[in-house]
């Protein structure tokens, strides 16, 4: 959380600009199967799984949160991180607050276990302030999607992050 190490601050800015962008929409076949998603900025195309099931627990780490994506490595990705997107119950990309993803330093394609360790702990040492946890690992709009939630709501879950 206090960490100020040259090499993490390095590999989260290359972290952070190598992941490919949040999807504005949830592609429902993703569901089912591993997607490829075209990522207009970087100009190439980007495989997605779903990261929505039980193990993700949603409830407790995404709580507004209906659907998740994750990206997935590939043979030229740079990192071993992995962007995380969610989506609202309309499959529409959540920017901000509570229910938003966060890229992950280590995906869970790596090692879950590291995962666990490097993206998970924070987030749980911050007590489920993802205001702080967000601070340093911004949610993703890279596409430039609608604001969601709206600022009433985002600011309404600002203040209960805070007074935990």
């Amino acid at each position: 959380l206090n960490c100020k190490s040259d090499f993490l601050n390095k590999y989260l800015s290359k972290v952070l600009s190598d992941l490919p962008n949040c999807p504005c929409s949830y592609p429902l076949e993703a569901v089912y199967n591993a997607v490829n998603v075209q990522d207009e900025q970087k100009g190439k195309n980007f495989r997605w799984q779903d990261a929505s099931g039980p193990k993700e627990r949603l409830d407790i780490y995404k709580p507004t949160a209906r659907f998740c994506l994750r990206s997935m490595l590939s043979l030229d990705s740079t990192t071993l991180g992995a962007q995380h997107c969610c989506y609202d119950e309309n499959t529409k990309l959540i920017t901000r607050g509570k229910g938003a993803g966060a890229p992950n330093l280590i995906s869970t394609e790596f090692s879950p276990e590291l995962h666990y360790k490097v993206d998970m702990l924070p987030w749980i040492l911050c007590k489920g302030d993802w205001s702080r946890y967000h601070a340093v690992r911004p949610p993703n709009n890279g596409q430039q999607c609608a604001v969601n939630p709206p600022e009433d709501e985002y600011l309404s879950q600002l203040q209960e992050a805070r007074e935990y």
